[in-house]
């Protein structure tokens, strides 16, 4: 019998139908993922679900939860079902979080608005979660707040709230979202447990394919508001689902990259190290940078990829060690993971890409030159230029950002995380679009990234970082197919998008 049964859900913002005829089913103790581009509806559907559709929205259809229809709720009985029969687990912990309470506040909190337990209990009952939770013992929850923990932990936090009270159903809205591969695993796993031990029906919302894939037993494919394909997991072929087994095809083959022939030495790392501190989160780290050379830097999170990321740009100084630049001058650009964040929200796309030109004296119509010629370079129109962030997609604000890092033509290019939150066919485009920018420019790139596929994808050559030292570096592939010590083994085991296994339809359980 359902759990939750979606019929005919649409729903009209401004006259636009977001989603349209939405049709699920979710059964307790199963796993359903709900899979489509940004802007496809899939986390407007979550949304709808648990009474918080934009204002203004018209909704028609049902939405029946054991048998209660949700639609005819008002928002004092929604209020009363969301946290004890519907646990959300967002996908941005640190915005989930209020900053000034506790980790352990944070968990009890629905002890204390739903059952009314007094404090002492509450704490005693979320103590219980957070263990369920496999958040970490030797963290004190309760002494802990949101920023003194790590994304994985507060992950896990969240996912403790969601289950504090036993609810029927799971929605979890991009939950692995930048993390990296084995907390990624981790997490997944977890929600795994808890609808086999505790039939809880959970609802995966992703971009991720090959992630959701490791656990769901159901995936759904949405597009423009509407689900186009819906087939059990052992089911997707391309006879019975094209467009699903045509995903998976295209994630298989992002090793087959033409290879770019790199030059000469552009950059030097010898024997770096920084320190936050009293800890050390780069120690003496050394690399070789070559002209057209895609440099891949990966690890779990704290591992210092990003911080040695942020020394070759010249961000953060080293407290020890040196970077050699063999050309002089030697510049060097930065592409953030979230471009929505890195863009001014009040200047056009057209000004933010212009940015790095403040210091050349340029012609009005030179300068405007430049712009459009940057913008057509990364596949945007010029009309882009006067747009706003709040306007174009996440691939399109990306591709700005990637357009005012190379207007200045710089001879590096750092990106750190640059395609972590986009769905699978707008990263495959930024994911050639670098390669093109390498061939033409002769570019020297590095690139940070959590997705060993990704890695596999665009660097030449790739360093291996823990607890703050490479401990592991060579040739993209003989580093992924032979990897020598175990912490990368454990790395590639736990990549979804190497391994091939996932993609192979496998028999549902239960």
């Amino acid at each position: 019998m359902a759990l939750l049964d979606i019929t005919d859900l649409s729903l009209t913002l401004d006259s636009r139908r977001l989603i349209d005829g939405l049709n699920l089913i979710l059964e307790p103790g199963k796993i359903v993922g709900l899979v489509g581009a940004s802007g496809s509806g899939k986390s407007l559907t979550a949304r709808s679900i648990i009474g918080l559709p934009p204002r203004g929205a018209e909704i028609t259809g049902t939405i029946m939860l054991d048998g209660l229809s949700l639609l005819s709720l008002g928002d004092k009985k929604l209020g009363q079902i969301r946290g004890r029969d519907i646990g959300i687990v967002f996908q941005d912990s640190a915005a989930a979080f209020d900053p000034l309470m506790t980790i352990g506040d944070h968990v009890a909190e629905p002890l204390r608005w739903h059952l009314g337990l007094d404090r002492k209990t509450a704490r005693i009952e979320a103590q219980r979660a957070l263990n369920r939770a496999e958040f970490p013992n030797d963290i004190d929850a309760f002494s802990r707040y949101p920023h003194e923990i790590s994304g994985g932990q507060r992950q896990r936090a969240m996912i403790a709230a969601a289950i504090t009270l036993s609810p029927k159903l799971l929605l979890a809205d991009e939950p692995t979202t930048a993390l990296d591969v084995t907390t990624e695993a981790a997490i997944l796993n977890l929600l795994r447990k808890l609808a086999r031990e505790d039939g809880m029906a959970i609802l995966l919302v992703s971009h991720d394919l090959p992630a959701i894939a490791t656990i769901a037993d159901h995936i759904a494919l949405i597009e423009t508001g509407k689900i186009i394909e819906s087939v059990g997991i052992q089911d997707i072929t391309p006879h019975r689902s094209p467009r699903l087994a045509g995903l998976f095809a295209s994630i298989e083959l992002q090793d087959s990259r033409a290879e770019i022939k790199s030059g000469e030495v552009a950059l030097r790392g010898h024997s770096l190290s920084f320190s936050y501190r009293d800890k050390r989160a780069v120690e003496n780290v050394s690399f070789v940078l070559h002209r057209g050379e895609c440099l891949g830097i990966v690890g779990q999170s704290g591992s210092g990829k990003s911080t040695l990321a942020r020394i070759i740009a010249g961000l953060s100084k080293p407290c020890a060690g040196r970077i050699e630049a063999i050309k002089l001058p030697c510049p060097v650009q930065m592409v953030f993971q979230d471009p929505s964040g890195s863009l001014n929200p009040r200047w056009t796309l057209g000004q933010s890409i212009a940015e790095p030109l403040h210091r050349e004296q340029l012609a009005p119509a030179t300068r405007t030159q430049r712009i459009v010629q940057a913008l057509q370079e990364v596949g945007l129109d010029a009309s882009f230029a006067g747009r706003y962030p709040h306007e174009v997609s996440g691939g399109q604000a990306q591709r700005a950002a990637i357009a005012r890092a190379i207007i200045i033509k710089p001879d590096i290019v750092v990106l750190d995380e640059p395609v972590s939150a986009l769905d699978i066919s707008v990263r495959s485009q930024i994911l050639d679009l670098l390669d093109g920018l390498r061939r033409y420019h002769g570019l020297a790139m590095v690139f940070i990234t959590h997705d060993l596929g990704v890695a596999r994808r665009v660097a030449d050559h790739l360093l291996v970082m823990k607890d703050g030292k490479v401990i592991e570096q060579g040739p993209t592939a003989k580093v992924l197919a032979e990897p020598k010590h175990a912490y990368t083994r454990s790395l590639v085991a736990a990549s979804p998008s190497l391994n091939h296994k996932v993609f192979t339809p496998r028999a549902s359980e239960g």
